[in-house]
């Protein structure tokens, strides 16, 4: 049974944010993932804020919607929720698969391979892999071909996920009622997240995009799931697409009778314009009338980019006709997530950009291969002026036009950009779209900072938490513009700015920012980071000695302090920073991984100057320039010379921090995209760190 206290326990709502971060819903992630970063410093305290709001009177927030262009026209919404909503409708889920997880097992990989639950129910990895589970499914359908069933009829159901009834869903998952205090609490929450601010409240829906309701949604089929197995018909459905087989058409017909009355038993309309019955001969038939499972909505971090020939082979079998068209959706979205440069692709994207709208994120991915490019450029600029129907398309548009045009192309933009935001009530895609553009516009002096800030103030606190990256340094002064979106009563901005400020090395005075201003989810992020410190604390013990005898094994050593001198608190906050991304942002941890780095060498090199001892070397050259840390670490230098380890380990990670994508596109020597690092490279990055920094503590010790 669902209880309120087990719903609100710091326990489960601790799983609930572990699993969203290691969601692989990456189409709906990538809003999310520069607040995910952001939250993680301050999780535990934020979490046990969360917890106590709840014990109250918490209250739900209204969702943000995009909504984005279908193959057919119509429209598909993305619905986007504040962090402790995600948190919360996750949460909810959570308790849900706890209960259904023995009745559901029944079904799963048998009947059903969509949001297939890891087999440990407590595991942060809340959903099996799709390509695992894709591949359970062709063999399944192999087996229904082989015992004769090559008869096939095609359900697909109508605004699924808006279909789905609230107090439907209580009666299958709690049919003798549950906690009515409980259930009470989820069917207001949901009521909120399915209704626009607006808007009329409703008692069904659920919000499409978070994997929560992806699993909820899967619950609500299950009673469909059972009466087919009941009934003995050979049934395989992936979320709303459902098959049913038989060995004859009547057979499969008179099944599709059976199936289509226990859909209306639950109130689900199956949509009759796509309803058919066909006849397959073998898997690649069969396929070819199911569902496109395998498409990608992104590359995930471990996967490979494609060869330009490979690419051109996969892009080439999924496009034809004439004029041309996309012939193989999946296909296409996949090349074009993996692909590096290619000329030909280029072109014929660029053809097919405006005839299929419902692919504009995948044809986004692959524009990132190109810098400034004219061609691009030409392109985009000539759909802005003639006008595009989605306005999810046209935001994307205007989001690529931001980082690819020149100032000229800019300032030639810049009049229709205008009369965009003149029109009101813009959609969020738009939004934020346009305030990009102005803000680039901005630092190309082309557009006033007056009038650029004006736009973003008016912003909601997620939008503004979205542009952080493109504020200038005058907006890190005291008092500046950075200083207020801290103090926004919403977290959102505040706690996106805080991995900034310790980037910039600045301090809360320095921008004048009072602590007592800013909400409490902020103050623990700030906490986490080191921007505020426990007094009381900080004098009781070593904080990076601590980090360094958790994290790395490393033996207690109290001198890091007296090391690391006046930077030891910005070295602090980048350890700090590192820590908290080491699990959910690898590619993060690297980069503030290897600044620690940086710091922690200039600290050595300062005691090896001042001794005169050998490996010492200035940080500056004979024009009183700054050195780099990798040219300091070459193996022909001073200091690799005497300090071999330690020089090599840093080099390796210095190179590799440069191979990521948030630190460069494409790689100095090769010209290739850079990739995200892996699971097996940063444990053993992290494990050649400790023996560096274990013989860095040994020769200080050694000294006098």
């Amino acid at each position: 049974m669902i209880s309120k206290a087990s719903l609100i326990s710091f326990r489960n709502l601790d799983l609930a944010w572990s699993r969203i971060t290691t969601a692989k819903n990456l189409q709906h992630k990538r809003m999310f993932r520069h607040l995910y970063g952001a939250y993680e410093p301050g999780r535990t305290a934020n979490l046990k804020l969360l917890h106590e709001k709840l014990k109250g009177a918490w209250k739900p927030t209204s969702p943000i919607r995009m909504y984005m262009p279908k193959a057919s026209g119509m429209l598909r919404p993305l619905t986007l929720l504040s962090l402790d909503d995600q948190i919360v409708l996750q949460a909810i889920t959570n308790q849900v698969a706890k209960q259904m997880f023995k009745r559901r097992r029944a079904v799963e990989s048998k009947l059903v391979f969509s949001s297939v639950q890891n087999s440990n129910p407590d595991s942060i990895f809340f959903l099996v892999d799709w390509r695992r589970t894709y591949h359970d499914f062709k063999l399944r359908l192999s087996q229904h071909l082989g015992a004769g069933n090559h008869w096939i009829a095609h359900f697909d159901l109508a605004a699924f996920y808006e279909t789905i009834s609230h107090r439907a869903l209580q009666s299958i998952v709690s049919p003798s009622g549950g906690s009515n205090e409980a259930w009470d609490l989820i069917r207001k929450w949901l009521c909120v997240w399915t209704s626009d601010a607006n808007g009329i409240p409703v008692d069904h829906g659920i919000p499409q995009g978070p994997i929560a309701s992806d699993f909820l949604a899967e619950i609500f089929l299950l009673p469909l799931d059972e009466a087919m197995v009941k009934a003995g018909i050979p049934y395989i459905r992936y979320v709303d697409d459902i098959r049913v087989l038989a060995k004859t058409e009547d057979e499969v017909r008179r099944a599709a009778v059976v199936l289509e009355m226990e859909c209306r038993r639950w109130s689900l309309i199956p949509q009759g314009s796509k309803f058919k019955v066909s006849y397959a001969r073998d898997v690649s038939q069969a396929l070819g009338t199911l569902p496109s499972i395998a498409e990608s909505t992104g590359q995930e971090a471990d996967e490979i980019d494609l060869d330009e020939a490979e690419a051109l082979k996969v892009f080439d079998d999924a496009i034809g006709g004439r004029p041309l068209r996309v012939i193989d959706k999946s296909r296409l979205r996949f090349v074009l997530y993996r692909s590096g440069p290619s000329r030909t692709i280029l072109n014929k994207s660029l053809k097919l950009l405006s005839t299929h709208p419902e692919h504009i994120d995948a044809f986004a991915a692959f524009l990132q291969n190109y810098s400034k490019s004219r061609l691009i450029v030409r392109h985009i600029m000539a759909m802005l002026k003639k006008g595009v129907l989605h306005d999810y398309v046209q935001g994307e548009l205007w989001m690529i036009a931001s980082r690819q045009a020149r100032p000229e192309d800019l300032q030639d933009l810049l009049p229709v950009a205008t009369a965009q935001a003149r029109r009101g009530h813009l959609s969020f895609s738009m939004q934020r779209a346009l305030c990009v553009f102005f803000l680039t516009c901005r630092k190309e002096g082309l557009y006033s900072t007056f009038h650029a800030l004006i736009r973003v103030r008016s912003k909601s606190a997620y939008i503004q938490s979205l542009l952080i990256p493109y504020l200038l340094n005058e907006d890190y002064s005291r008092g500046g513009f950075a200083a207020e979106l801290c103090r926004r009563s919403q977290p959102a901005p505040g706690m996106t700015l805080a991995e900034e400020i310790v980037d910039r090395g600045l301090s809360l005075r320095e921008m004048g920012i009072s602590i007592a201003g800013l909400a409490p989810e902020v103050r623990n992020v700030f906490h986490g980071l080191g921007l505020i410190s426990n007094r009381s604390s900080s004098r009781a013990f070593d904080q990076i000695d601590e980090i360094m005898r958790i994290s790395y094994k490393l033996r207690p050593w109290r001198a890091w302090r007296k090391l690391l001198g006046s930077n030891y608190q910005h070295a602090l906050q980048l350890l700090l920073t590192a820590e908290n991304k080491f699990s959910t942002d690898r590619s993060g941890w690297l980069a503030s991984q290897n600044s620690f780095n940086d710091a922690l060498f200039g600290a050595f090199q300062d005691v090896l100057m001042a001794q005169g001892l050998p490996g010492a070397m200035s940080r500056r050259n004979r024009n009183n320039q700054w050195v780099s840390f990798g040219v300091m670490l070459q193996p022909q230098a001073p200091f690799a010379c005497e300090f071999p380890l330690i020089a090599a380990t840093f080099l390796s990670t210095n190179e590799r921090r440069n191979g990521i994508p948030d630190s460069h596109p494409f790689e100095f020597r090769t010209g290739q995209k850079t990739k995200h690092l892996k699971v097996r490279e940063r444990d053993t990055i992290k494990a050649d760190l400790a023996e560096a920094y274990l013989a860095i503590i040994a020769y200080l010790n050694s000294l006098p």
